[in-house]
């Protein structure tokens, strides 16, 4: 295998660890899940089961949703977004090992942690899909989504991002009594990464294309 092609595989695997790592530290911040998780998390408070448990149902459920939309545009190899998702969701607890040390005291603290959170969130998705090896399956859908509406990835993101959070909410709500993991840093979240990868794209896509064959 080449060079450049193992370069594709390491960054997409880094891209993974960022999502991950972001996802903890957004947890850390105490402002609110991050969209990617939100859904999952809330879920898993009404079904009694674990997180990584209800990830990867969710994951089935996107992945289905995917090929209902794309059809036969729908690559076989994304079906390993079952594989990846499942890691993914185990990758977490290490993540949350990693950042065991940040507990913001006051709440300007928290909202820094918060905006941390995002910038590393949206550079791995920005790595993600760039190397365009196997999407996270709630990436997957967005990717899906600006397929069929022939719109920008970035430009759907903050909708589907918020779409996830208002279902998390509702469920909350409606099945709990009480708003779980969502927060006005959830909202925020939602808001921000998809621009911010905007961002990331326009001035890092070059250099990350010099390390792997496109």
């Amino acid at each position: 295998m080449e060079i450049k092609k193992i370069s594709r595989y390491v960054i997409y695997l880094f891209s993974l660890f960022l999502i991950s790592l972001g996802g903890a530290i957004s947890i850390k911040a105490n402002l609110g899940t991050s969209p990617i998780i939100c859904l999952p998390y809330v879920s898993s408070l009404i079904m009694k089961m674990s997180v990584g448990t209800v990830c990867l149902i969710f994951n089935v459920i996107f992945i289905a949703v995917q090929v209902i939309l794309l059809r036969s545009g729908f690559e076989r190899r994304q079906y390993l977004q079952i594989i990846v998702g499942t890691i993914f969701s185990l990758s977490i607890d290490f993540s949350m090992m990693l950042v065991s040390f940040l507990n913001p005291a006051d709440y300007l603290s928290q909202f820094a942690t918060l905006l941390l959170s995002c910038v590393v969130v949206a550079f791995g998705v920005m790595l993600e899909v760039q190397t365009e090896v196997v999407y996270l399956p709630p990436d997957g859908i967005i990717v899906a989504i600006s397929k069929v509406l022939k719109k920008e990835f970035p430009k759907v993101k903050p909708f589907v991002d918020t779409s996830f959070v208002l279902t998390a909410a509702i469920l909350s709500i409606v099945f709990l009594g009480y708003l779980a993991g969502v927060r006005e840093g959830t909202i925020v979240s939602a808001l921000i990464i998809g621009p911010i990868v905007k961002v990331l794209q326009t001035y890092l896509n070059p250099y990350v294309e010099r390390l792997y064959e496109k």
